[in-house]
């Protein structure tokens, strides 16, 4: 027997375990189980099998790609999130205190973002770089088209967009502290049609066909690990109705909102927020001694 089918036994046995526990936890009828056989008849025919990746998609890359920041719990580290399609290399390096590349007139609310990065032991990481990228208040990522979101039908027209809108490479300063302004971010929406049968699944679970609102981060420092993260805000009803699954209660933050504008420089209220990131340590790292 191939290494590969060795693997398909093991996997197989164990999600049919898991699914007779819950046929059985439930009292699932052959009523109900024909309709589930008839409703995933309904996504192929509607050719959306590609789409159903969605629910079990970020779930697959936390056991692979965040394998590295699994069980947080145990030391404290940032939760780990998916990176998605809308991440675009090469963007701006700026130092802290930093502004987002945006437009003059960029919309949506003022938002400062601060924080500190540091490692599971408490240490602080001299010129941390954390990647930023967000969708913009008009629900649109710079330097994209909805072709770059297949198999999802997302509509994202970035025309007239600078590329590196809202994008940044931000350097943290000499006591691994940071901070950038940037614009609270729009809803990202999973681009399901409102007749599809993905779409009937989430009203039936009453979830929402959109993304929590969120920031991304890429964060790394010399000696450890590199973070793939989301900030998350607290207030926002699409975090605890999310079809992509859970949102780690830590991740989720509380922005404090400013009606001192024009002594900060802006022409409109601002919100402030603030985001420790904690690294975990490579082996090396770990095991460095302090010069």
């Amino acid at each position: 027997m191939s290494e590969s089918e060795s693997r398909l036994r093991v996997v197989f046995t164990d999600l049919r375990r898991a699914v007779d526990d819950v046929i059985l936890k439930h009292q699932i009828t052959l009523d109900e189980l024909f309709a589930t056989i008839g409703w995933l008849k309904q996504v192929a025919d509607a050719g959306e099998l590609p789409s159903a990746s969605i629910l079990f998609y970020k779930t697959v890359l936390k056991g692979t790609a965040g394998a590295t920041y699994a069980h947080p719990e145990k030391d404290g580290a940032s939760h780990w999130e998916m990176e998605g399609p809308a991440h675009r290399p090469g963007a701006p390096v700026l130092h802290s205190p930093a502004v987002l590349p945006m437009r003059p007139d960029e919309p949506g609310e003022p938002l400062i973002v601060s924080g500190a990065v540091r490692t599971t032991t408490g240490d602080p990481l001299p010129g941390a770089a954390l990647e930023i990228w967000q969708i913009d208040a008009n629900n649109v990522y710079s330097g994209m088209d909805t072709s770059d979101f297949e198999p999802l039908n997302i509509p994202n027209d970035s025309t007239g967009i600078p590329a590196d809108n809202l994008r940044a490479r931000i350097i943290a300063d000499a006591d691994g502290r940071y901070e950038f302004r940037t614009v609270m971010p729009g809803t990202e929406t999973f681009g399901l049609a409102t007749d599809s049968p993905l779409a009937t699944l989430t009203r039936a679970l009453q979830l929402q066909g959109l993304r929590p609102l969120h920031i991304h981060a890429i964060v790394s420092a010399d000696g450890c690990l590199p973070l793939t993260t989301q900030i998350y805000f607290d207030g926002d009803p699409l975090v605890a109705s999310t079809l992509e699954g859970a949102i780690p209660a830590d991740a989720v933050k509380t922005t404090t909102r400013h009606h001192d504008h024009h002594a900060r420089g802006f022409d409109r209220p601002y919100r402030t927020l603030t985001y420790d990131f904690v690294l975990r340590p490579t082996a090396q790292g770990a095991t460095a001694t302090p010069q």
